[in-house]
């Protein structure tokens, strides 16, 4: 059953069921309004029949929650897909030449908290390079694997051959490895990222390779990681 009040140039259809429509007479939503919409003041959503929803704040736009629930005010930030740096940190020295067990190398160790649920993207940038005293007139070599700890464990692999002579110096040769990787975050949960090295092939007489930090001459280098969050 319908109810037609005409108003005007305006076309008003009632339903039993409450619904309204304007210029439509056959509304689908409690109020289907068949044309544009102007409103000149704030627009609240969510609220009860005791309180009046939110007008949300300057800056925000409203965002979908689904069908059956009201949209939600959201700052740009905090939306589907926007993506932040979530940490940049950079080696303060350097570990390994020679060792065969794992050492962390010194700056490149952070404990990120999330602020939101989301994808976190992981980048380890490691200089490697032979040492000083790794031999003198022919090439030597040493294997260097590199791999990311998240939470005490390692998660991400690379391998860095970095080669050099002995004069000059095989530190001259450093060798960049990239390592990626990407683990899902949990709003206020903690993670620890810890880049972590050791040599697992010396060529006969060298004394192994360093990792972190490059310095020769006026040329200097740090390795880093960086992460960027992708937001739910």
């Amino acid at each position: 059953m319908k109810k037609k009040l005409i108003s005007g140039a305006l076309l008003f259809s009632i339903t039993i069921y409450g619904q309204v429509g304007i210029k439509t007479d056959t509304p689908q939503k409690s109020l289907h309004v068949n044309g544009s919409l102007q409103i000149t003041n704030e627009l609240n959503v969510g609220g009860d029949a005791s309180k009046a929803g939110s007008a949300g704040s300057a800056g925000q736009i409203l965002v979908s929650q689904g069908a059956g629930a009201p949209p939600t005010w959201n700052s740009l930030q905090g939306l589907s897909g926007q993506s932040s740096i979530a940490f940049n940190v950079f080696s303060t020295g350097k570990s390994v030449n020679g060792s065969t067990t794992f050492n962390s190398i010194p700056g490149l160790n952070y404990t990120y908290i999330a602020p939101a649920d989301g994808v976190l993207l992981i980048q380890a940038n490691v200089y490697t390079a032979l040492g000083a005293n790794s031999g003198s007139g022919s090439l030597v070599f040493s294997n260097t694997q590199i791999a990311i700890k998240v939470n005490g464990t390692e998660t991400f692999f690379g391998m860095s051959t970095p080669i050099g002579s002995g004069n000059p110096p095989a530190a001259m040769n450093p060798e960049t490895t990239v390592i990626i990787g990407k683990i899902n975050v949990t709003k206020g949960a903690a993670y620890a990222f810890d880049v972590v090295a050791k040599d697992v092939y010396k060529f006969s007489g060298t004394t192994g390779a360093y990792a972190g930090t490059f310095n020769w001459s006026t040329y200097s280098s740090q390795s880093s990681i960086v992460a960027t969050l992708i937001t739910n």
